[in-house]
């Protein structure tokens, strides 16, 4: 049975992640009427949840680091790779190149955190 809605957006955002809901949080605060679609139900496992510091400005306008801070999730200071071939790189470490709070970012549980984000 297809069902017809009269309803009508200004957007119609695909996917409820962190990119689907930020987009759709910026547009609502502008004042659009805005709907997100995701197939998944939430709370969900998925991957996805290693933080990168340049994230926290973005968060920072969404207004949502007190409450990622007041969570009792790791704290990241750097990153490090391996390569397929095994060879482990220098770490990174993200205070070394940004004197800010954001050389500091988390690793979340992504159930949580999509949770926050919508």
């Amino acid at each position: 049975m297809v069902s017809t809605r009269t309803k009508s957006y200004d957007a119609i955002v695909i996917g409820g992640g962190p990119a689907g809901s930020t987009v759709g949080t910026l547009l609502a605060e502008k004042g659009r009427e805005v709907v997100i679609l995701e197939k998944s139900k939430f709370p969900r496992y998925h991957v996805g949840e290693s933080l990168m510091p340049y994230c926290y400005f973005t968060f920072e306008r969404l207004g949502i680091v007190d409450q990622l801070n007041e969570r009792a999730y790791t704290q990241k200071h750097s990153v490090q790779f391996v390569t397929s071939d095994g060879k482990i790189s220098a770490p990174f470490y993200f205070f070394q190149h940004l004197d800010h709070p954001a050389a500091t970012t988390w690793q979340v549980k992504r159930s949580e955190f999509d949770e926050l984000m919508l």
